[in-house]
C-alpha cells in the first residue's frame, strides 16, 4: 500500500472515529436522565403529599372517632348517674313510706295499749269504788248495830 492511500485511509478512519465520537454524544441521554430524575422527584413529592393528606385524614377520622366515643361515654355516664339518682330517690321514698307505716303502727299500738290500760284502770277504779262503797256500807251497818246495842245502856 502506498502512503497516500494510507493517509487517505487514516483520514477516513479519523473521520469515522470523529463521527462515531460525535454520535456517542450523551447530551440526549443526560437530558433524558435529567427528565427521569425530575419525574421521579415529582412522583415522590406527589406520593409524600398524598401520604401526608391520607395521614391527616386518618388522624382526623381517629379524632372524630375518639370524640364520638367520648360523647357516647359522657351520655352513658349521665344516664347511669340519672338512674342512680332515680334509684336513690326510690330508696329514700320507700324508707319514708316504711317510716310512716312504722310510726302509724306505733301510734295505733300505743292507742290500743292506752285504750286497754284505760279500760283496765277504769275497772280497777270501779272495783275500788265498789269496795269502798261496800266497806262504807258495812261500817255504817256496824255503826248502826253498835248504836243499837249501846243505846240500851245509855238510858
Amino acid at each position: 500500500m502506498d502512503v497516500s492511500s494510507l493517509v487517505s485511509q487514516m483520514h477516513e478512519t479519523l473521520s469515522t472515529i470523529h463521527s462515531t465520537l460525535a454520535s456517542l454524544d450523551t447530551k440526549s441521554h443526560d437530558a433524558r436522565l435529567d427528565e427521569l430524575e425530575r419525574e421521579r422527584e415529582t412522583a415522590l413529592a406527589a406520593l409524600r403529599k398524598n401520604f401526608e393528606q391520607q395521614a391527616e385524614a386518618l388522624a382526623q377520622k381517629r379524632r372524630a372517632e375518639l370524640d364520638e366515643i367520648a360523647e357516647r361515654r359522657r351520655k352513658e355516664d349521665e344516664e347511669r348517674e340519672r338512674r342512680r339518682r332515680h334509684e336513690d330517690e326510690e330508696i329514700a321514698e320507700r324508707a319514708r313510706r316504711e317510716d310512716r307505716e312504722h310510726q302509724l303502727k306505733l301510734e295505733q299500738e300505743t292507742g290500743n295499749v292506752e285504750e286497754e290500760t284505760d279500760g283496765l284502770m277504769n275497772e280497777v277504779e270501779e272495783d275500788a269504788t265498789r269496795l269502798l262503797e261496800e266497806g262504807r256500807e258495812r261500817l255504817r251497818v256496824l255503826e248502826e248495830r253498835r248504836r243499837v246495842s249501846v243505846l240500851p245502856f245509855l238510858y
